[in-house]
């Protein structure tokens, strides 16, 4: 009993072990200052961007600022469960960049805050005149390069046509509520409640939006595993939606014009006429392409007279290696009789012959010949 209390004392008293920082006490020449490292909560971010980061499997966060010659920024990393969901992160939080550069793949580099994803890691950085510090984000990103996930990142946004696209407005959703941040980014609003795309069948989305016509028009691309659930899944988006009326038609829900391209569905909102909506689907960057690495196998039926002559060519090589095995090992055994008669074959205290003793020979228990 005594030892039960001396060890509850022991765990009250001893205090947890802080967990290991990933920020780098210094790259590219900026150094962090001392005491400034913390933990982030989500109640110390805005509502919406902890909604945001909630709903992209956000597992921990820190925060660290740095200071060089005289200027100082501010460093939130977030570690989301993989590189995945940390993208569809990055796509629902970046800033719009003041900058072409960027310091890795999916990055995005404003006046006063910069985002860019390392990994599953999520980095986000404030301060001013961001624009003019990219390459040291570039040090940043290869410092955190060795503790981030090596999985790859998502590639449906490929898929999505570059004409009439406006920029920055693509936006990736693995689950219904982060598809929900994507589409009320539009200003259509939501299209449904619930699990209407089917991401409980490993589904993931991406949203962008085009000008076309003068028309603000939302693309949204569904991919699935097979052709199979994408077909399956698209006929029962008609629960919800109107899909492809027909025109002058009466409407009876929300109208989308929808068409599938192998295991990708796409989805047109707020276009003007079908042509319009047919015209931006034929867009979609997709093929199939299908690739055998294995060596290929092709089946042939023996014969009688086949299977014949493969018995007996089988049993004269079984009886051929026997021969031959015989032989060498009769060869190797006289050898040995020779240069070492008594000592390894035929020993005279291990080898002993009864005799009937018919012939006028003495009989010799020992004698083998």
């Amino acid at each position: 009993m005594r030892l039960w209390l001396l060890f509850a004392a022991l765990i009250l008293v001893v205090p947890p072990v802080a967990a290991q920082s990933v920020l780098p006490t210094r790259f590219a020449g900026w150094q962090a200052v001392p005491g400034s490292s913390r933990a982030v909560v989500p109640k110390q971010l805005p509502q919406a961007q902890a909604a945001v980061l909630q709903n992209c499997r956000e597992q921990s966060a820190e925060y660290q600022s740095y200071q060089r010659n005289g200027a100082q920024i501010g460093v939130t990393l977030y570690s989301m469960r993989s590189p995945s969901w940390g993208y569809s992160a990055f796509s629902l939080l970046r800033p719009v960049p003041a900058t072409s550069f960027r310091p890795t793949q999916h990055s995005s580099i404003g006046s006063n805050q910069a985002m860019m994803l390392v990994g599953n890691l999520l980095v986000d950085v404030t301060g001013k005149s961001l624009a003019t510090h990219g390459k040291d984000f570039v040090s940043l990103a290869q410092v955190l390069q060795a503790q981030a996930s090596a999985e790859p990142y998502p590639t449906l946004w490929q898929y999505l046509p570059a004409k009439d696209f406006v920029p920055h407005s693509d936006r990736y959703a693995l689950n219904p509520q982060t598809l929900d941040h994507a589409l009320a980014e539009t200003g259509a609003g939501t299209w449904g409640s619930g699990d209407w795309l089917g991401f409980y069948d490993s589904a993931e989305a991406e949203v962008g939006q085009y000008n076309v016509a003068g028309r603000r028009v939302t693309l949204l691309l569904a991919s699935y595993p097979t052709h199979q659930l994408a077909a399956e899944h698209l006929k029962d988006m008609e629960k919800w939606f109107d899909i492809n009326p027909a025109p002058g038609a009466p409407k009876t829900a929300r109208v989308l014009y929808a068409r599938r391209i192998g295991s990708v569905v796409g989805m047109v909102d707020g276009a003007g006429s079908a042509a319009q909506a047919n015209g931006l689907l034929a867009q979609i960057h997709y093929q199939t392409v299908v690739t055998w690495n294995e060596p290929s196998f092709m089946f042939h039926q023996l014969t009688m007279p086949e299977y014949i002559v493969g018995i007996i060519t089988g049993t004269g090589v079984i009886l051929l290696i026997t021969l031959v095995v015989g032989i060498a090992l009769g060869m190797i055994r006289i050898g040995v009789k020779r240069f070492f008669p008594g000592v390894i074959f035929d020993r005279r205290r291990s080898v002993e012959v009864i005799q009937l003793g018919l012939t006028s020979k003495p009989i010799d228990p020992t004698d083998f010949y």
